[in-house]
């Protein structure tokens, strides 16, 4: 059984952009429950590292066999706004519109461009003519 990397990165991905969305509506929920580990400012930048190490590595591996540089500027552009949100997150109260924290659009929006990368780089790995030839599943 072959491991898809690119869909590893999609589900992490999206995982890290419903986690940065939900993270504000839970936060005080947290100590109650016991989880208040998943609203430390750590476990929030090892998701981010996490998730740009697994991005580049699967991009990589992509960019082998269809020589595209198209999915990496998603990633690229998604990476810069989860860092921008990421450390705008104590300044937001300055930049609320209409009731809705600026920093999370930035997560969010940087959370589905990495995931659109991976999805990208799959539909490059699957339509370039090495795959179909040996019919090999990215």
């Amino acid at each position: 059984m072959k491991i898809n990397v690119d869909k590893i990165g999609m589900i992490s991905s999206l995982s890290c952009a419903i986690h940065c969305t939900i993270m504000p509506l839970v936060v005080t929920m947290m100590p109650i429950i016991g989880l208040s580990l998943l609203a430390t400012e750590e476990f929030e930048w090892m998701l981010l590292i996490g998730s740009s190490v697994m991005g580049i590595l699967s991009l990589c591996f992509g960019f082998k066999k269809h020589k595209s540089l198209k999915a990496f500027s998603f990633l690229s552009t998604g990476l810069v706004l989860i860092v921008i949100g990421r450390l705008s997150h104590h300044h937001y109260h300055a930049f609320k519109i209409f009731h809705l924290d600026i920093y999370i659009l930035f997560l969010l929006a940087g959370g589905l461009l990495v995931s659109f990368s991976h999805w990208l780089n799959n539909k490059l790995c699957s339509s370039c003519e090495p795959c179909k030839v040996s019919g090999c599943k990215h």
